[in-house]
């Protein structure tokens, strides 16, 4: 469907048109002034070039009007990643017995970002022809594109008219899903190393029997199976797995200090890219992941297990953002022990300050009740910068700032540890590498 936008707007074309004539009038007025001749004709004949462009301007656009502009379609990709380059299709086809000039612009969402836009064409009769461009997510949630507008120039050129072609359409902005997609193809330990996590070595008992298998050097005595041994005659290990089917739930800050940017990414962006990729370990290895995100943007995903899992979560979480509300944590452990029943590993995800210490662990003892708690804190990346050698008074002082910040941090980090709260603390980037291997260490020294 074409609706034409109000008015017809002149060419360039149209404005040297006037330029030259607004030149000849000059010229005749400063020859009548120098020269008092009879000026009767060259004045007859700028008239009568005004006469003939504006008819020939009048036929022009009405023939631009009356001319059949191109159908336009816009193909999108089935969702789009945060900061993920995505390929957008803009297909034109020219059902009319004429050439056609056009440019195009393609009403995108402010969600999305291109340098690629506007686009000229030109386009023979019965001809498609396919523009495509690169469009950059900066923002999560539901990304609404609107019209595709055109500037069709009429026949001569000396007119462009507005017309919009109703393409509405919605595509979901997931978190960045790539280095989901990527991990796809890899088994489980392959996954662990290509994220940068290090399998520790199993302790305690807590081990589910998985097969039998022929005994391999290296085996302790009491993986031997003595009864198939005896049967076969030969020597049988048990082998065993960590223990399945348990639950890790995530409480996720959601207020307003994890709005945050580091990078192009904000803290809470960056939370959920480490919850989603800790999330896709854990249903890996056979546990159930749910999440209770607290304060101003508040979700609750009960737990969900199995190769769907991950889907789930991502449908569940791709609209979620900070807020600008403060978090009561303990609020939000009360909320959680209300929902969750069965015994957990409760990761609190947020970015510590030294005003915490009383509140976070208010919420730890009474999530501790039932729970295995942990608390993630982010540790902003300029906190490792270093001071240069020619620094001057102002970097001086910022350094200073950031080494004090620093200090207080530890120190509240270090009384959590004190009192027996687990604690992981790591630079954004770095957030999912640290949540994946302190939940394989609890894990394979069966504490879930």
């Amino acid at each position: 469907m074409i609706r034409a936008l109000p008015g017809l707007m002149p060419d360039r074309a149209m404005f040297k048109y006037l330029l030259i004539l607004l030149g000849a009038a000059l010229v005749l007025v400063g020859l009548r002034v120098l020269i008092p001749l009879d000026m009767a004709w060259p004045s007859g004949l700028w008239w009568s070039a005004l006469g003939l462009g504006a008819l020939v301007a009048l036929v022009d656009a009405l023939r631009i009007c009356a001319l059949p502009g191109p159908v336009a379609q816009r193909q999108l990709p089935g969702n789009l990643a945060l900061g993920a380059n995505a390929r957008i299709r803009l297909r034109f086809d020219n059902p009319g017995a004429r050439r056609l000039r056009f440019s195009c612009m393609d009403d995108y969402p402010a969600a999305v970002t291109t340098e690629q836009l506007p686009v000229a064409l030109e386009l023979p009769p019965g001809e498609r022809q396919v523009v495509e461009y690169s469009a950059r997510p900066v923002r999560r949630g539901t990304a609404r594109f609107g019209d595709i507008r055109l500037r069709i120039r009429s026949p001569l050129g000396l007119w462009q008219l507005q017309r919009a072609v109703a393409a509405e359409q919605a595509v979901k902005v997931y978190p960045n899903f790539m280095a989901l997609a990527n991990l796809n193809f890899l088994d489980y330990e392959q996954r662990l190393s290509h994220i940068g996590a290090h399998l520790s070595q199993r302790r305690g008992s807590g081990q589910e029997f998985k097969q039998l298998r022929e005994y391999q050097r290296g085996d302790e005595i009491r993986q031997i199976d003595w009864k198939a041994t005896a049967r076969q005659q030969r020597l049988v290990s048990r082998e065993y797995q960590d223990e399945r089917d348990q639950d890790v739930l995530f409480m996720l800050d959601t207020g307003r200090r994890m709005r945050a940017m580091d990078g192009e990414l904000s803290h809470f962006d960056h939370s959920l890219n480490a919850l989603l990729l800790t999330a896709y370990i854990a249903l890996g290895a056979g546990d159930a992941v749910g999440v209770l995100g607290y304060a101003g943007s508040s979700r609750w995903v009960r737990p969900v297990k199995g190769r769907q899992g991950v889907n789930v979560l991502l449908n569940s979480l791709y609209d979620v953002h900070s807020s600008t509300e403060a978090s009561d944590v303990v609020q939000a452990a009360g909320a959680l022990m209300q929902r969750q029943h069965k015994r957990a590993l409760v990761i609190l995800v947020t970015n510590l300050r030294d005003d915490d210490s009383d509140d976070l662990q208010a919420a730890v003892r009474l999530l501790s009740r039932k729970h295995l708690v942990m608390v993630a804190c982010l540790r902003e990346s300029c906190l490792e910068q270093t001071l240069s050698e020619d620094a001057d008074v102002h970097e001086t002082l910022d350094f200073c700032a950031r080494t004090l910040y620093r200090e207080q941090r530890e120190q509240l980090i270090r009384r959590l540890q004190g009192v027996g709260v687990m604690t992981v603390d790591a630079v954004p980037q770095q957030l999912h590498v640290a949540l994946i291997e302190q939940y394989l260490v609890l894990k394979r020294a069966g504490r879930l």
